[in-house]
């Protein structure tokens, strides 16, 4: 994990430091776009350690603090509203169909965390054109909740990995990013006594699925 973390913060860490060095010895004038890019670089930095500070406080929460009955498809709901601007700017076609209610025991902020959290790796990592559709149903005990891209996929050597902390696939080298979205999302679903799965068909976009018990 260190040696991630070293890797996640030597990049925007390097280019922020040589930019105030060559402005320290005059070596170019300030503009605009040369601060804004020094700015942009301290941005990553602050995402990255944001991110980290995230999954370190949910690894650590244990089980969720406040669990109440939660309608699932009203928590995908909700986030589909936040995250609709993002996904559009994105020139996503975005889609739901939402059974409800759907009432897990849960905690609502965390569900939210991580439902958010799957959409907005779809805005990030699908291209534009591709469409992302929610889906929530209930199967036997299980609420049932799907995010459904037609994205580039993800290649089969890399797709037990995506829910590991800090990891990013080779498509994903020039996507700014932490790789720590989905690793939170995995840590709230299992603290909830749920799974979380991802399926992606070569060229065939990209599924993935959580599963947690139905209230009872």
């Amino acid at each position: 994990l260190t040696a991630d973390v070293a890797h996640e913060l030597r990049t925007p860490l390097a280019a922020l430091q040589a930019g105030l060095e060559e402005l320290r010895d005059g070596l170019v004038e300030p503009t605009p776009e040369g601060l804004a890019g020094l700015h942009d670089q301290s941005l990553r930095l602050g995402r990255v350690v944001s991110d980290l500070a995230e999954l370190s406080a949910v690894e650590a929460s244990g089980v969720p603090v406040r669990r109440t009955d939660v309608d699932l498809a009203q928590v995908a709901h909700d986030e589909l509203a936040v995250h609709d601007s993002q996904l559009r700017a994105a020139g996503l076609a975005v889609g739901s169909q939402l059974d409800e209610p759907i009432l897990v025991r849960a905690d609502s902020d965390r569900l939210h965390q991580a439902v958010g959290n799957l959409l907005a790796n779809a805005a990030r990592y699908c291209r534009a054109g591709d469409e992302v559709t929610v889906l929530v149903h209930s199967e036997a005990d299980q609420a049932v909740l799907d995010v459904v891209d037609s994205g580039p996929g993800i290649p089969a050597d890399e797709l037990p990995h995506v829910f590991d902390r800090l990891w990013r696939g080779r498509a994903a080298k020039q996507t700014a990013g932490s790789g720590i979205g989905l690793a939170v999302a995995r840590e709230i679903v299992v603290t909830h006594a749920g799974t979380i799965a991802a399926i992606s068909p070569e060229g065939a976009g990209t599924t993935i699925t959580i599963r947690l018990p139905l209230s009872t």
